[in-house]
């Protein structure tokens, strides 16, 4: 005796979907019937996956308040007041100021970036005061051309998809050197070699004499609260202890275009104890260190933003350690 398959109830084709691993096996089951294509579409179908997968939080966020929120120009420090007084500050910066400072390095300030300064003074002086009148909103037309689907699709499901994927930028790639000779260029990347065990085939290494430094960013980042995920791994160059006089130190800065930037420091110990959790021996009885994934900080995005970041490494005069990065990654959390 045969049955139809296609007849069970909803919440059963509800419940098989929630075991599936990737959007793209969903899309395909609903395209083998005109039945669940049409139980598949639906607005309520995509919001229970956004509840059971990602919680009633980001659910009330994303598909509730997020579109509907709005916030007024100078809230954002992007009337006109505050253009002309962020281009006032900008011209009477000290040139030291301006080569060195770490901001707007990590901004692309330095090199002439209006939108990096602007972007570094509102999270570290401005948007910080105005957090509590600051709502996390987009439009939603702007939000529909950004996933690049027609109007005609269900939202929920553009923003079940914008939530399951893993928006990462590659160290080798997509980073730039910084405290190079000509300052910052595009022309120059970190040091990289190829590593199958990347996810991009190749890993960044920061193992300058006595600075190390890489900046990059991510553009049209939606608003929200994202953890900020590094994948980097530690190479042990020399085993004999510092002196009091040796620095080994880092900074990890992310600065987004309209929110609150995190900055996250370490120190030699830092270093050590990750050296030693995420260490082990391989076949051959060596050494051999592993990958980790480190959170750097926690940035909130209010509006549709350019999220810059920079990571630098002090060692004077010791260098113990190279430090090897493969990806950054912004994660989404409650």
């Amino acid at each position: 005796m045969s049955f139809d398959w296609t007849t069970l109830p909803d919440i059963v084709w509800y419940s098989i979907c929630e075991y599936l691993p990737e959007l793209t096996d969903i899309i395909h089951l609903l395209r083998t019937n005109h039945n669940l294509y049409n139980i598949l579409e639906e607005d309520f179908f995509w919001r229970h996956l956004i509840r059971i997968r990602y919680g009633s939080i980001l659910l009330k966020r994303y598909c509730d308040e997020i579109f509907s929120n709005k916030n007024s120009y100078d809230d954002l420090c992007l009337s006109d007041k505050y253009l002309i007084e962020f281009e006032k500050q900008y011209s009477q910066l000290p040139s030291a100021i301006l080569r060195n400072g770490w901001n707007l390095i990590v901004t692309g300030a330095q090199n002439g970036n209006m939108k990096g300064f602007a972007a570094a003074k509102r999270a570290k002086f401005y948007i910080p005061k105005f957090s509590s009148k600051l709502k996390l909103a987009i439009d939603e037309n702007i939000f529909r051309n950004l996933i690049h689907y027609q109007n005609k699709t269900t939202l929920s499901k553009l923003i079940y998809y914008y939530l399951s994927k893993r928006i990462r930028l590659s160290f080798a790639f997509e980073t730039y050197v910084c405290f190079d000779i000509a300052r910052i260029s595009n022309a120059h990347h970190p040091n990289r070699i190829s590593d199958i065990t990347s996810d991009f085939g190749s890993i960044a290494i920061l193992d300058s004499k006595w600075l190390a430094a890489t900046r990059g960013e991510f553009q049209s980042i939606i608003p929200g609260r994202y953890a900020i995920i590094c994948r980097m791994k530690l190479k042990l160059l020399r085993y004999e202890q510092p002196n009091n006089e040796d620095q080994f130190t880092g900074e990890f800065t992310c600065i987004p275009e309209f929110g609150i930037m995190s900055s996250f420091e370490w120190d030699q110990d830092w270093f050590d104890s990750h050296y030693v959790i995420n260490n082990s021996r391989n076949d051959n009885n060596e050494r051999n260190s592993q990958w980790f994934e480190e959170q750097m900080g926690i940035i909130t995005v209010y509006e549709l933003s350019h999220v810059y970041f920079g990571l630098r490494i002090w060692q004077i005069p010791y260098r113990k350690y190279a430090v090897m990065c493969d990806y950054i990654e912004l994660k989404i959390i409650e």
